[in-house]
This record gives C-alpha cells, sequence and structure tokens, in this order.
C-alpha cells in the first residue's frame, strides 16, 4: 500500500516538476512562486464546487485554465521586463511567492480546504487490500497528462519551437520562431502544469496556504535529481521521491517525511549535480 502511494504521488510530482523545468530550461527563470499556483488552483477548485455548485471536473479544468491565465499575465507583465538580467528574475519570482502566500491567506484564510472527490469507494488491489478509487484516478489522470505533455514537446510544432530557444534562441529567430510567444505560452503550460498537480492532489491531500514551500521544494528536488530539461528525468525523479517519502514516513516516521527529500537534493548535488538523465556541461 506504501509504495502504490508513493507512485501515485511520484506521478503527480512529476507534473509539478515538468512545469518547473519547463520554465528554467527553455527560459532560465527559476519561479519560486510554483507553489503557490499550485494552491491557488486547489482553493480554486474547492470554491468552484462548493460555492457555485460545478461539478468536481468543470472545477478542475476551469481552475487550470485560471492557472494558465495568470501564468501568461505573470510572464507578460514581470518576468519579460527581467530578461537578460537572470537575478532580477529570481527576485520578482520570491516577492511574488510571498504575495501570493499571503493573498491567499487573506482571501481563503489559514484553514485547509478539500474539494469533493470525482469517484468513491476502493478497489482491491490483488486481493491484497483495497486501495481509494479517487487515488487511482487520480494517477490514471496523471498519465494521461504525463502522456500529453510528452506529445506536445516531442511531437507538436509548439514543441519543436519550445527545443529550439532552449538550445539556440539566436538561430531559432532565424528560422522564424517568435521567442517571446513561445516564452510567454511556455511560462503558461509550466504555470497550468503546477495547477494540474494542484487540483489533482487536492482532493486527497487538503491544501493550505502556507503547503506552498513543501511543494516548491519537492518540485525543484525532482527536477535536479532528473536532470535539468529531462522530460523523462522529471517523471522518475518524481517516482523516486514520492516512493522514498512514503517509504520513509511508514518505516521510519511521519514526522521527517520533509527531510528525505533534502536528503535526496544533498546526495545528487554532491555525486552527480547534473542529475541522472542531464547532460554533464564543463
Amino acid at each position: 500500500m506504501y509504495l502504490t502511494n508513493g507512485i501515485v504521488i511520484g506521478v503527480i510530482n512529476a507534473i509539478s516538476a515538468i512545469g518547473v523545468s519547463l520554465i528554467v530550461g527553455i527560459m532560465r527563470v527559476v519561479n519560486f512562486a510554483h507553489g503557490e499556483l499550485y494552491i491557488f488552483a486547489g482553493y480554486f477548485s474547492y470554491h468552484l464546487s462548493t460555492s457555485l455548485g460545478l461539478s468536481p471536473l468543470l472545477a478542475m479544468l476551469l481552475s487550470v485554465f485560471f492557472i494558465f491565465l495568470i501564468g501568461l499575465g505573470m510572464e507578460r507583465l514581470l518576468i519579460r521586463p527581467t530578461y537578460g538580467d537572470e537575478m532580477y528574475s529570481l527576485i520578482i519570482t520570491f516577492v511574488l511567492s510571498i504575495v501570493l502566500q499571503n493573498a491567499a491567506l487573506l482571501i481563503f484564510g489559514p484553514y485547509p480546504n478539500k474539494p469533493p472527490a470525482l469517484v468513491s469507494g476502493a478497489t482491491s488491489i490483488l486481493g491484497l487490500y483495497h486501495y481509494g478509487n479517487q487515488r487511482l484516478l487520480s494517477f490514471f489522470i496523471s498519465i494521461a497528462i504525463l502522456l500529453f505533455v510528452f506529445y506536445l514537446v516531442r511531437r507538436t510544432w509548439f514543441g519543436k519551437s519550445i527545443r529550439a530557444v532552449s538550445q539556440d534562441r539566436g538561430m531559432s529567430g532565424l528560422v522564424g520562431v517568435d521567442h517571446l510567444k513561445v516564452n510567454m505560452f511556455s511560462f503558461g503550460l509550466g504555470a497550468a502544469l503546477a495547477g494540474a498537480a494542484g487540483v489533482i492532489i487536492a482532493p486527497i491531500f487538503p491544501v493550505t496556504p502556507t503547503g506552498s514551500s513543501a511543494v516548491s521544494l519537492t518540485a525543484f528536488v525532482v527536477v535536479v535529481l532528473g536532470g535539468m530539461g529531462s522530460l523523462k528525468g522529471c517523471v522518475i525523479g518524481g517516482l523516486i521521491l514520492g516512493i522514498l517519502e512514503n517509504l520513509g514516513a511508514a518505516y521510519i516516521s511521519t514526522m521527517y517525511r520533509a527531510i528525505f527529500g533534502f536528503i535526496v537534493l544533498i546526495l545528487v548535488l554532491v555525486f552527480r549535480p547534473w542529475g541522472l538523465f542531464g547532460e554533464k556541461t564543463t
């Protein structure tokens, strides 16, 4: 059961981490507000379904779309003026993280909220134990999102533009790629992936405004573990971290769950700083 939990949480971590990896790999921007976008999506999903009475599925889809629009606005108004100076963008997203966290406290309050589940009940896993249907559905939704992202990046014109800009911004411009639009929609996509992870996890674990820091840390650890710019690395890294955290919490102590991420991060930085699937630079 603990292994199953780790796999489910791992694929959700992978979605969030790919959002970070896209933004860092293409724009060279570290988005410290990533966790806040994740949390806001969970709150949007909760209030759209409980306060407005929308179906849980529609609430989830609208929440991700709203986060996508917020991501577009963030890039256009806050990030774009900092291009050429990575330190300014770092400061901007750090300050934005603090602002959004306090805004969440002000708007939604300090209490955890949990949107309605899409399904109820449990399913027998190989006759060994029963596992919640909501968690199983979250796993399959996460897999579908990961497959969509892989297809988008590998097979579509937009994905080819993303890879071209990340490899050589100047040359991509010479062949007709508008790097400003690619940056904007890449940031929006990265934000939407954070939102998708948020709405998927919210019916399982309630969202709180102060939970954003742990979300950001987990995403960054997964990116470093898997290798910067590697989508496959994000998936493998997410699974490794999810399994380690759940097995550690089960067999050692739940009090130390967050520490496992730090341990993994330190070990990777010491022994393989370019990550499992990243490319070593000289």
